[in-house]
């Protein structure tokens, strides 16, 4: 676990001076949250940086809202510190530092093989003098194998390509309709109306496909989403260069690169995000 004091004058805290190492230990989690889908969550926030060897989260009473994230390179470990510090997520902003020491985290996965090798060992027939090689325990697995139910292949199907142009040429219709005149509205419902059948009914793979440029479409945001919160999370791709929120309308944003790549990168990596409880979100290229 990280070790901070307070900052007399600013009265926030202050990490101590730790060695950068392979481990970070995040904590201010939200301890709501299920053991698997938090970790699940973490690792596909983290990943991003480079390889992670292991995600630790117990949901015991002191190590609630706490987990310690171990990657393959320091440098990696570094760079997710310094770009996810203060993120929101699951409605609250992670606290990260380097773990003080590397047993910090790996203690845990230790003490784990202790307990079962102690079982074994209090179950099982002692071994012939002779014989000097202990059983070989193997390691608890770093990450949960793949849970290939239902409602994650729904999660899938919302999280296609079709599915999220369809909700994002929704999003546009209702913002054109809201601009325009009383009078005008009607003849625009059927479009909307349209729209919004094509996005549940067989005529999904029909929708145009948008062209990669340097502006995405973000939807499904949370409305209390604020435009730090969103630079925090899209400034760690390259070319980022800004974030427009569009007035009187809540749960959509543009973000602004400098090249298509920048953009398209930044779509792969956030594109079905679990940016809250209740959120994941929609990440698109913007019509031009």
């Amino acid at each position: 676990m990280s070790t901070t004091t307070d900052n007399a004058a600013t009265g926030t805290p202050v990490a101590k001076s730790i060695p950068p190492n392979h481990t970070l230990y995040v904590n201010n989690l939200n301890g709501k949250v299920k053991k698997q889908q938090l970790k699940k969550s973490l690792y596909n926030l983290f990943i991003s940086y480079g390889r992670v060897i292991g995600i630790i989260a117990i949901k015991g009473v002191k190590m609630r809202g706490q987990a310690f994230i171990v990657f393959d390179d320091i440098q990696n470990s570094t760079s997710a510190l310094r770009s996810l510090q203060g993120i929101m997520f699951y409605g609250k902003p992670m606290r990260l530092s380097y773990a003080n020491r590397d047993s910090d985290a790996i203690r845990f996965s230790k003490q784990q093989i202790d307990e079962k090798t102690a079982a074994l060992a209090a179950t099982s027939q002692p071994e012939p003098k002779q014989r000097k090689e202990k059983p070989r325990i193997p390691p608890p697995p770093l990450q949960p194998p793949p849970d290939r139910t239902l409602h994650e292949q729904h999660i899938a199907l919302m999280n296609s390509e079709e599915v999220n142009r369809a909700a994002n040429a929704v999003a546009a219709a209702e913002a054109e309709l809201q601009e325009l005149p009383l009078r005008d509205r009607t003849r625009r419902i059927q479009s909307v109306i349209a729209a919004q059948t094509t996005l549940v009914g067989s005529a999904v793979p029909m929708m145009t496909e948008v062209q990669p440029n340097s502006t995405l479409f973000v939807t499904n945001l949370p409305n209390e989403t604020t435009r730090e919160a969103l630079e925090k999370l899209f400034h760690q791709f390259p070319g980022y260069s800004d974030v427009r929120l569009v007035p009187g309308r809540e749960g959509i944003a543009f973000i602004d690169f400098d090249n298509d790549s920048g953009a398209a990168s930044a779509k792969d990596g956030l594109n079905g995000f679990q940016i809250s409880a209740t959120n994941a979100i929609f990440v698109s290229f913007a019509n031009k």
